[in-house]
């Protein structure tokens, strides 16, 4: 059927202009496309937010920890604390040091016991692990010649047997291996270590006879110490690290509660008033009080 001539003369005025309009559309539709490939192939971790840097606040006996990192167990590693949270570097250094005493010493787990809570605070039966750089972490242990992994600390003997467990003795050259492992790990910086004056001269023992270098020994020898005036650390290690960067507000090492101060003489006569004088008695001398016992 033949179209009106005004009919075509109009349809060759509207061909380029639906030319241009649908050039436009597939642009338009090409661009979107490429946006929408761009953001798919954007990295998980660009798309969400990052979660809070760790940090340790105040110190090991009143501090706080936030954003920290939980232990896990692994087939090296069996972590049986109620409280497992602490800083990445401590976290991260207990993994890597049971996996490398597994790999040099084949079917070695190490059992680690409290960090601290997940946000930190006080812990009923610690006197430390509020700020997330603390970790009690348990003897690698032997029963003859084979590898023991003990259901609970084990109190080692003055002769390295293990108190109530026939049989059982300390494995000075893998809980040796350990603390070398924890001094050469390449985030964490240990800044002390709490162990019985019996096991860490029989580790430093390990330690020359096996060829540490003298810089490695030198440092244990100043890590690894019993603290005065506390229980001896002969169950267990208790592991602490340095300040991670950015915790402006951490404090190396635990607070010591400050000792009252004595109170002066002229404080103390203020506050007792003056003395009475006593009554002189014919052929009786005063005692001088001053110098007796109260």
């Amino acid at each position: 059927m033949q179209q009106p001539a005004g009919s075509q003369e109009f349809d060759k005025l509207l061909s380029p202009r639906l030319s241009a309009t649908t050039g436009t559309m597939r642009l338009a539709a090409l661009v979107a496309s490429l946006l929408l490939v761009s953001a798919t192939a954007l990295p998980a971790e660009a798309k969400q937010p990052r979660p809070p840097h760790a940090r340790s606040v105040g110190s090991p006996n009143e501090g706080q920890l936030q954003g920290g990192k939980q232990l896990k167990s692994s087939s090296s590693l069996r972590s049986v604390g109620g409280h497992r949270w602490g800083v990445p570097e401590l976290v991260d250094m207990l993994t890597r040091s049971a996996a490398k005493v597994a790999k040099s010493h084949p079917g070695s787990v190490l059992t680690v016991a409290d960090l601290s809570k997940r946000g930190g605070g006080d812990i009923d039966g610690h006197k430390s692990h509020e700020s997330g750089r603390d970790a009690d972490v348990a003897f690698y242990l032997r029963k003859g010649k084979t590898a023991f992994v003990a259901p609970r600390f084990a109190k080692i003997e003055e002769d390295f047997r293990a108190a109530n467990m026939k049989g059982v003795t300390f494995d000075a050259e893998r809980s040796w291996a350990l603390v070398e492992a924890w001094l050469s790990d390449p985030s964490a910086r240990v800044l002390q270590i709490f162990v019985a004056s019996h096991l860490k001269k029989r580790m430093l023992e390990v330690a020359a006879s096996s060829g540490a270098s003298e810089s490695v020994r030198r440092r244990a020898a100043e890590v690894l110490i019993q603290p005065k005036n506390a229980l001896p650390h002969d169950d267990h290690f208790h592991v602490r690290v340095a300040c991670p960067t950015r915790s402006e507000s951490c404090e190396n090492f635990a607070k010591v509660a400050a000792k009252p101060k004595a109170k002066s003489r002229q404080a103390k006569s203020k506050q007792s008033g003056p003395r009475p004088r006593a009554k002189p008695q014919a052929s009786t001398r005063v005692k001088d009080i001053s110098s007796s016992k109260r």
